[in-house]
């Protein structure tokens, strides 16, 4: 499985993000590797549109940006961050976030979804990210 943080989903979404060719280059490598299914959660969803919209103010790319999340599934499925996920991300943020590192709650939210779907399908779960936020801490690609 693959989870998809809202770094990544912009950058494919993008053509002026510095990251665009390199999300491209990774959905090309994705045909060879099986990460498995892809999802995101609504969190990075909310994430995605707000950062889209106050970056651009282009509502045809917001649009394009919650088709491509929401009404999409044979690509991407996203899921709603359940309560039992919101305390596992809130523990999990009380523990690593710090000035040294800024861990959003979003991106909490992502690591007690993957640790669940870990856990639970007992199969390796990968971050699509750009950021460093988690690096050390999870399987990140690219």
């Amino acid at each position: 499985m693959i989870v998809f943080d809202s770094s990544f989903l912009i950058a494919l979404l993008n053509k002026r993000d510095s990251y665009y060719h390199s999300a491209l280059r990774f959905l090309d490598d994705m045909a060879t590797f099986d990460y498995g299914s892809r999802v995101t959660i609504d969190y990075v969803l909310d994430e995605v549109l707000t950062l889209i919209w106050s970056s651009t103010l282009d509502k045809n790319l917001v649009k394009q940006a919650y088709d491509l999340i929401c009404a999409t599934p044979e690509f991407l499925r996203c899921y709603r961050v359940e309560v039992e996920i919101l305390q596992q991300a809130w523990d999990t943020w009380l523990k690593i976030a710090s000035p040294n590192r800024p861990l959003s709650f979003t991106d909490a939210c992502i690591l007690a979804f993957a640790k669940r779907e870990e856990n639970e399908n007992n199969t390796m779960v990968y971050i699509a990210t750009f950021d460093n936020d988690f690096r050390g801490i999870a399987a990140t690609v690219p």
